[in-house]
């Protein structure tokens, strides 16, 4: 394999940059997993094939609704240290349930050679920067980035909530409606790029800010407030601070619209495939975890041994569902973190340790399981025991008898 960065030897400038994105790699994919990780369970991943840069989605349908195929911290990493084209990814804008983090517009120049090349690169960033003058106007924070280094911009505001699909759309079309007065060739693409989308809809991805995957270039900054003599397009650690130190805006209300939701049809429902093997709960703290009392929300205890090689075995018989009361409502009640943030540490947890597992159940109320395996489960099954009261009776006082350590809620100290 090549090392890394060889296409860019001989310029001293562009190995700076590259070097300044390796040294922030960490603190972006914290940032980038809290900011613009909508759906973790799928992405779009570069690919380098005979000197050819190609894009797929990823993971296959077959491995898509496993569960262990994820956008984690490592990814994130790798995208932005960037020693290779194959290790850069693209997000989606729309969660799987129908909202997004995020906005952006996407103004494209692909071609500089195109007749008028440089004429529609001039249009291009006078309509991103009138679009991000806008929404300052409006009390926002955008980003105003340059994406190729020839012409193409991306505007890109984070929000400060997940808001509804419907909503981010509507918002982000509104504001690229001018796009012809602005002289633009054709009307720019958008993220999210659709305002409905079914349950299996994966519409594409915006490639996360970063190096280019065919240009020798990286993602540049806009500095609205520079002053004379100041650089105006911050680069390297300029640009990454710029990023990350972004103010997570509020989406404006808008007035009631007469655009109607589109009515996506409800699927058929499935036919039972005879051949899936059963779910199973498996519970995390004392059962695949180290648990000696509540510690705080962040930490889980080292696996207990055995745990992982038990887990392998039970996944080649079942669908493993880690089943936690620490993402449980009452227990988060009065924090800061929501039980979807909990679910990601819980998962990012798992796939340190490499435990196989198909989900990591945060509804309400009790999953539709064949068994459920917990530390402090009691079996009661009267119909085929007659002493199944009794023996759970007694199996449960034991259990009670006995500090679970887990308070009724997280206080904020803990989080």
């Amino acid at each position: 394999m090549p090392a890394p960065f060889y296409e860019f030897a001989g310029n001293k400038r562009l190995l700076w940059i590259a070097e300044e994105w390796m040294r922030y790699a960490d603190d972006l994919a914290t940032w980038a997993m809290k900011r613009l990780v909508n759906r973790r369970d799928v992405w779009s991943q570069y690919t380098l094939r005979d000197g050819k840069v190609g894009v797929v989605m990823l993971p296959i349908p077959e491995r898509r609704k496993l569960g262990t195929d994820m956008v984690t911290l490592n990814k994130l990493h790798r995208h932005f240290q960037a020693k290779s084209a194959a290790h850069l990814i693209g997000l989606f804008s729309i969660s799987d349930h129908s909202t997004c983090k995020w906005f952006a517009v996407d103004v494209d120049l692909h071609d500089e050679t195109l007749p008028g090349a440089d004429e529609i690169a001039e249009a291009n960033f006078a309509a991103a920067l009138e679009w991000a003058e806008k929404l300052r106007d409006q009390g926002m924070d955008p980003m105003l980035l340059d994406s190729n280094g020839v012409g193409g911009y991306h505007v890109w505001v984070l929000l400060d909530k997940e808001y509804p699909l419907a909503d981010v759309f509507d918002f982000a079309d509104e504001l690229r409606s001018d796009w012809d007065k602005l002289n633009l060739p054709r009307k720019p693409e958008i993220f999210p790029p659709k305002r409905v989308v079914a349950p299996d809809d994966l519409p594409y991805t915006l490639r996360t800010a970063g190096r280019h995957h065919t240009r020798h270039f990286y993602t540049r900054v806009w500095n609205f407030d520079a002053i004379a003599g100041e650089n105006e397009w911050l680069e390297g650690g300029d640009a990454i601070e710029a990023m990350i130190a972004t103010r997570p805006s509020k989406l404006p209300k808008k007035a009631k619209s007469k655009k109607k939701a589109s009515l996506v049809p409800a699927p058929a429902p499935k036919k039972r495939d005879a051949t899936r093997k059963p779910r199973v709960c498996l519970d995390l703290d004392g059962v695949l975890a180290q648990y000696d009392k509540w510690k705080g929300v962040d930490h889980i205890g080292d696996p207990i041994p055995g745990a992982l090689e038990f887990t392998k075995q039970l996944a080649k018989i079942a669908e493993i569902v880690i089943f936690t009361s620490r993402c449980a409502q009452d227990v988060l009640e009065g924090s800061r973190i929501t039980p979807g943030q909990l679910r990601i540490r819980v998962i990012e947890w798992l796939e340190k340790h490499k435990f196989p597992f198909t989900d990591v159940y945060t509804g309400q109320g009790k999953p539709r399981a064949a068994a459920f395996i917990d530390d402090r489960a009691v079996v009661c099954n009267p119909q085929a025991d007659k002493d199944a009261f009794t023996t759970a009776l007694g199996q449960t006082r034991t259990l009670v008898a006995k500090p679970h350590g887990l308070p009724k809620t997280i206080k904020r100290s803990d989080v």
